[in-house]
């Protein structure tokens, strides 16, 4: 057990429970450190937002072409990105991949991009100009928020895997066109009263009328019987639920709405009335209705 965490918050066991969780917040505290660097690259369409493994890029990106922002339209849910290479010699296959900067929503895993022409099929312009072009649906059921579409280059000179390479980005701000709804907690799930020493799971549902894939987050923050604010030391004043299908974590399906935690009060915690406050944010900082319990420890 990390002797520091435990000192501020002893009865939480590191190794069983929140390791997992600590290692989603160090990925969400990176992608928000990198985050204003990729925005303030989208100013200049003109050139990748990122290029990547150079050493493995013979094909020199020359221009991205893709809207800053994209509204979804019934009549038309059709995203056209490009790509301008130096030199085409060596490509045995171009594509694309669209999804939210943050990774939990993938639009689309891989897209193959032509230079054949066929503007009305795949928004090529021209055939043999070396701009490689398709056009990507994007649903209504996506978030509102940043996206990122990663450019791909297969050449025929390296073997795999090392034939294949990441050759640039582009952010853009998608708008489904939709009105946002807050997210709405209810039926939670949580013993009443504990023993220190016994681990013990809760959960609680979330619903979002603009769809499970809106929730950002399931949380609760954690009052000793003194009234302090237990600090989960994750970079916030609260501790993330999961809805995984992570048993380890209590969670028992994945993807069902339903998030968990799973928890033990330590010998060295407080006796008496502790309080959970249960909260839920949307991917547009909408926020959910919140929840009160009080536990007794003992």
């Amino acid at each position: 057990m990390n002797s520091k965490f435990s000192n501020i918050f002893p009865f939480f066991m590191l190794a069983e429970v929140s390791s997992p969780n600590i290692k989603r917040i160090f990925i969400l505290k990176r992608i928000l450190f990198l985050f204003p660097l990729l925005i303030l690259s989208t100013s200049c369409d003109d050139i990748p937002n990122e290029v990547v493994e150079l050493q493995h890029v013979l094909n020199k990106v020359i221009n991205i072409n893709a809207p800053s922002s994209f509204i979804y339209n019934t009549s038309d849910s059709l995203m056209t990105v490009s790509v301008e290479l130096e030199d085409v010699a060596t490509i045995s296959n171009v594509w694309a991949k669209v999804s939210s900067v943050d990774g939990e929503q993938v639009v689309a895993a891989q897209v193959e991009l032509f230079d054949n022409g066929n503007s009305q099929q795949n928004g090529d312009q021209v055939s043999g100009d070396k701009i490689y072009s398709n056009k990507i649906p994007i649903s209504k059921k996506y978030s509102n928020g940043k996206y990122i579409v990663d450019f791909y280059i297969e050449d025929n000179v390296h073997q795999s895997p090392d034939n294949i390479s990441k050759a640039g980005s582009h952010i853009f701000s998608y708008n489904n066109n939709q009105t946002n709804y807050a997210p709405v907690i209810s039926d939670l799930s949580i013993p009443s009263s504990v023993n220190k020493g016994v681990f013990f799971t809760f959960s609680v549902k979330a619903l979002d009328p603009n769809g499970l894939n809106d929730i950002a987050q399931v949380y609760f923050k954690l009052y000793r019987p003194d009234g302090s604010l237990v600090d989960p030391q994750n970079g916030f004043d609260y501790f993330l639920m999961v809805d995984d299908g992570d048993t380890n974590l209590g969670d028992q399906t994945a993807n069902d709405g339903i998030f968990s935690f799973k928890n033990s009060f330590g010998t060295s915690s407080q006796t008496g009335t502790w309080k959970f406050e249960f909260q839920s944010k949307d991917r547009n900082g909408l926020l959910s209705n919140t929840i009160i319990h009080n536990m007794s420890v003992n």
